[in-house]
């Protein structure tokens, strides 16, 4: 597993996209689902959660698994429906990913996603 800490800043989550792409290239993997996830992940990290972000990925097989991490415990919540600007990142990760979902952590709480690598 490779992991890379990020600071809670909106800037950051180019930074976090990019270090994905490039470790998914050197697990063999397709980058740019990857990219997007990480993304739509790191975003929710910076704008609801507030808090410093890591990212993880590894491979499983013929699949890669990639969490972000935070430090904030309130549960990541897909909105069913959401017009606005935003709210839809969990919508957008569960279209791509085979599987995804939430695990507590201390301090904070895991967003995972499961991908084909491809």
């Amino acid at each position: 597993m490779v992991t890379e800490s990020f600071a809670p800043s909106p800037s950051e989550v180019s930074a976090a996209r990019h270090f994905a792409q490039a470790q998914a290239k050197s697990l063999g993997c397709d980058s740019s689902d990857l990219g997007l996830i990480v993304s739509e992940l790191a975003t929710n990290a910076c704008v609801h959660a507030r808090s410093a972000f890591t990212v993880s990925l590894r491979r499983q097989g013929t699949d890669v698994l990639v969490e972000v991490g935070d430090q904030n415990p309130a549960p990541a919540i897909a909105r069913a429906h959401s017009t606005g600007p935003s709210g839809r990142g969990l919508q957008i990760v569960a279209a791509i990913a085979a599987d995804w979902g939430v695990a507590t952590r201390d301090p904070g709480k895991s967003v995972w996603a499961v991908l084909p690598c491809r």
